[in-house]
């Protein structure tokens, strides 16, 4: 088991590299959505045809909010809603087409970020960080 200095080194990695995204910012990477609403943006993208349900388990959102997001993302023209062909007590969710430029969007400027995150590390130290990255989805995520 860890002991209390090296959890404390890990929390402080997770503070700085939240701040270094910019995940505490009100918008996310310039754009109109919040952080939340763009992975649930994103997550449709991901997922065509999904239904709210889907989204707000996938990524263990309350169903309320993840509710009140999708009216948002309706009322503002980024998705449309189709009733379910399984499942009549439900819908399925499709991005039009100002969803899909604005998944664009956010993808580019997404790839833009992490390009620039790396852009000051030899090449050596990139493929040291991507390394290290893979490390990590393969103990916290691969592993499930």
């Amino acid at each position: 088991m860890l002991d209390q200095a090296a959890i404390s080194k890990i929390r402080n990695f997770n503070r700085d590299y939240t701040k270094l995204l910019g995940i505490m910012n009100k918008k996310v990477l310039n754009t109109p959505l919040s952080w939340t609403e763009g992975r649930v943006l994103l997550e449709i993208s991901f997922n065509n045809d999904k239904t709210p349900i889907e989204v707000a388990n996938n990524l263990e959102l309350d169903k309320s909010y993840t509710s009140r997001i999708l009216k948002r993302f309706e009322k503002n023209g980024l998705i449309s809603k189709s009733p379910s062909a399984t499942d009549s007590r439900s819908v399925d969710l499709c991005l039009t087409t100002a969803g899909q430029e604005l998944v664009n969007e956010l993808n580019d400027r997404s790839n833009q970020q992490i390009q620039n995150l790396l852009t000051d590390l030899s090449t050596a130290e990139q493929k040291q960080f991507y390394q290290a990255m893979t490390t990590l989805d393969n103990l916290l995520f691969t592993r499930k």
